[in-house]
């Protein structure tokens, strides 16, 4: 039985509450990427420092993640063809039916817990590349545990 997608706009409302919440805009705009980029910052040095649960982490990276997933879709990838689906573990990503994925949800979540090379404003820049054909090859795939 396929898996149904979440409510992706109840999502994003969450998101740009708690951006707001931060004296950030969420606009959907790619500008906006860096305000998430700035609040994402914030909360890899409260992981660092140990004062972030796991549920958090995975809470945080849901809800900004998909923010940043819908902010490109706004920017170029519905008019590729990409949607929202979930992967096997009900974990929504974008695809484009064929077999290109992209999951701003564990990139987020690399963010929170990784370092600044994990930048989200780059891999916002990477995924709208690829959407106008700029780079031959992208990987978004989830991590390796």
């Amino acid at each position: 039985m396929a898996q149904q997608t979440p409510d992706i706009s109840r999502i994003c409302q969450s998101a740009v509450a708690l951006a707001d919440k931060h004296g950030e805009s969420f606009d959907y705009t790619p500008e906006s990427i860096t305000a998430a980029e700035r609040l994402l910052a914030g909360q890899n040095v409260a992981y660092k420092q140990g004062k972030l649960t796991d549920i958090y982490v995975w809470n945080l990276s849901v809800m900004i993640g998909v923010y940043i997933g819908q902010t490109m879709m706004h920017c170029a990838l519905s008019e590729r063809g990409y949607r929202w689906r979930v992967d096997s573990d009900g974990v929504p990503m974008l695809s484009d039916g064929k077999d290109n994925y992209i999951s701003p949800i564990y990139q987020v979540r690399k963010r929170i817990t990784g370092n600044e090379d994990d930048n989200v404003r780059a891999f916002f820049e990477a995924v709208l590349d690829l959407a106008e054909g700029n780079h031959k090859s992208f990987i978004a795939d989830r991590p390796i545990s």
